[in-house]
């Protein structure tokens, strides 16, 4: 049987680069999908993309639709962490901050949505995993709408979860704590302790979660994911 194919979208830099190298030391046919080169060293196929431009998101993706046949996975992990107090930008920065974490998604589970309903047919099972955060039940300082966004994302990956398991699509969030990224390092996080700034998350570490729900028995499915640091008793 051809390996199976698995989309990453995000998967240049951070938790996605992590998921997509896994993928590929697990042998699957891996694409990753974004705006840049990735920052690591991966065997992959690279759709250079920017999410937040519909029409190029639409003809990247239905590119890979057409060219794949059948995608097995999608791993939503596109987006990013804009924080400061409410009224530190405007508004139109922070619609810019929603539609790059929450519609950059649907756009993505949408488009790519025909070829994963044709590999659960041919393989009895196809996945969606969205990256997504803690903060959508947890109140931090200076993260009201990145809060607002990781409430969409995670609602949204649980809402396909009920629509498309007569499709043997199964679709859910896997809501994180704290990971240390290039992006994350040495930035002022009000919610962040010594405790968890010692023994954080790594992408690493979500990469393997990853593999092991994209490995779980077909009719097998575990909702409501959230991992954080050990040290992170807040949550």
């Amino acid at each position: 049987m051809s390996p199976r194919t698995i989309v990453v979208t995000g998967g240049a830099s951070g938790v996605g680069l992590a998921i997509a190298q896994r993928a590929v030391a697990e042998g699957w046919n891996t694409i990753v999908v974004d705006r840049q080169e990735p920052l690591g060293e991966i065997d992959a196929r690279v759709v250079r993309c920017d999410l937040k431009d519909a029409d190029a998101t639409h003809d990247a993706l239905e590119r890979i639709v057409r060219e794949e046949g059948q995608v097995d996975a999608l791993v939503a992990s596109s987006g990013g962490m804009l924080g400061g107090p409410f009224d530190s930008r405007q508004a139109e920065e922070w619609v810019e901050r929603m539609t790059t974490d929450v519609a950059t998604v649907l756009r993505a589970v949408r488009l790519l949505l025909p070829a994963l309903r044709r590999a659960a047919e041919a393989r009895g099972v196809a996945d969606i995993i969205v990256i997504g955060s803690i903060a959508s039940d947890v109140a931090f300082e200076h993260a009201a709408v990145y809060g607002a966004t990781a409430a969409a994302r995670n609602a949204l990956g649980e809402q396909l979860r009920v629509e498309l398991r007569g499709d043997r699509v199964r679709s859910r969030t896997i809501a994180i704590g704290y990971v240390e990224t290039a992006a994350t390092k040495g930035r002022d996080i009000p919610a962040l302790t010594e405790q968890i700034a010692a023994a954080p998350l790594h992408p690493e570490d979500i990469a393997t979660i990853v593999h092991h729900q994209l490995n779980l028995p077909q009719d097998v499915i575990v909702r409501d994911i959230e991992v954080v640091p050990t040290a992170q008793g807040w949550a």
